[in-house]
């Protein structure tokens, strides 16, 4: 039996979710406002890509939020939701951005890693290759860039938090910072 919508207001929506907590109930709400989130996201993060995934990151949190909340007056709510998840994006975007730019000052002078100042790679699609290259990284080489560069953990930190042991750790390292660049190298060209 499928249940009709169309007819029911914001709040009554709601209502039912909060009740059934059905995805049905919920996505009718996320569909008949979507583009109103997909502009706002655009605007503010102006990338589609950026703007197609902070739209699923809302979408989950309305199926968390709505459950915890008492909403009244769901589009203005919906607005600043969407507003808050754009910032919170941006926020994380710039401070991966700054991780980078202290990754390259700090292994400025590391002659097998110095593919920071390739002349044919701007600091932006040095953030993109670099961020699709760790995903491509071996699940231990990765977990170990990660930990060791952008948590800034030391190897006996990395230790207690994956349970590798310290030369795994040290060679997981070294051998993903070569992969990245044959990676990072290989998508400048």
């Amino acid at each position: 039996m499928k249940v009709i919508h169309s007819n029911k207001s914001d709040e009554e929506l709601i209502e039912l979710y909060q009740i059934t907590q059905k995805k049905s109930h919920l996505v009718h709400l996320y569909e008949r406002y979507f583009h109103l989130i997909y502009g706002s996201c655009l605007k503010h993060l102006e990338e589609e890509n950026d703007a197609k995934d902070v739209c699923m990151e809302i979408y989950e949190l309305l199926a968390q939020k709505l459950l915890s909340h008492q909403v009244t007056h769901y589009k203005s709510w919906l607005y600043r939701v969407t507003y808050n998840q754009c910032m919170q994006f941006l926020r994380a975007k710039k401070k991966r951005t700054e991780k980078l730019k202290e990754f390259q000052l700090n292994h400025n002078e590391d002659m097998e890693f110095n593919l920071f100042y390739h002349p044919n790679i701007n600091n932006e699609e040095l953030l993109v290759h670099m961020e699709d290259c760790i995903e491509k990284l071996k699940e231990e080489q990765k977990k170990s860039i990660q930990l060791f560069y952008l948590k800034q953990l030391c190897y006996n930190e990395i230790v207690e938090q994956t349970g590798y042991a310290v030369k795994k750790v040290k060679s997981y390292i070294q051998n993903g910072k070569r992969n990245l660049k044959i990676c990072i190298e290989s998508k400048s060209e």
